[in-house]
């Protein structure tokens, strides 16, 4: 049987620094105020306020999302009416 030999060598590159990272206490947990970061918000790559002149294309704009969402709303509402009233057929 061939013995299996360990070749593996440290090359000193670093893939993630968990220099920040600490052991939490479990016990007692500690807010570190020091240690959290502000999330970084990137600046959207174009401003689509100023592409909607009018108020009336600002208001079809709302009008077709308000219709999007209540159309989804009313989708949910009929399937689970549906399996409610299959489960009340079935069980009784």
């Amino acid at each position: 049987m061939a013995r299996k030999t360990d070749t593996f060598e440290d090359d000193g590159r670093t893939i993630a620094d968990m220099g920040d990272v600490r052991r939490p206490s479990l016990l007692l947990p500690r807010r570190d105020h020091e240690s959290r970061r502000e999330p970084e918000i990137p600046e959207p790559s174009r401003d689509f306020s100023e592409e909607l002149q009018s108020t009336e294309e600002r208001m079809m704009v709302m009008l077709g999302a308000l219709k999007a969402a209540l159309s989804l709303g009313i989708v949910y509402v009929v399937v689970f009416g549906l399996a409610i009233a299959f489960m009340l057929w079935l069980w009784t």
